[in-house]
């Protein structure tokens, strides 16, 4: 299988970046793709533990009913963090210039 391959199934599947770093070899290239995704990736990760919090305390107050469509319509209702939209579409955007960028590179000889 080639180097780039390999590059772009672990950027694409892992995480994005990660190709660049580990297989390809290209720190400046990964890191430019690897912290951008992986702050947008923590923000998104911090709207959905403040959510599930606030309906964790809803929920052992009693303030929540235990009926998972309550539940559902509860967290539709829960302001997530802002900007969390744009982190998960950076998210996606770096994912794939992650597996574009492999393979569009050449193999070193």
């Amino acid at each position: 299988m080639k180097q780039t391959t390999k590059a772009a199934l672990l950027s694409g599947l892992a995480f994005p970046g990660l190709g660049q770093l580990m297989v390809l070899k290209r720190p400046k290239r990964g890191a430019a793709i690897l912290l951008p995704a992986l702050a947008s990736f923590c923000w998104i990760m911090y709207g959905v533990w403040a959510a599930t919090a606030t309906l964790m305390e809803e929920a052992l107050n009693g303030t929540l009913a235990p009926d998972p469509f309550a539940i559902s319509a509860r967290l539709h209702e829960t302001s997530f963090v802002p900007g969390a939209d744009t982190a998960a579409w950076i998210l996606v955007a770096c994912w794939l210039a992650g597996i574009i960028d492999a393979l569009l590179l050449r193999d070193r000889p």
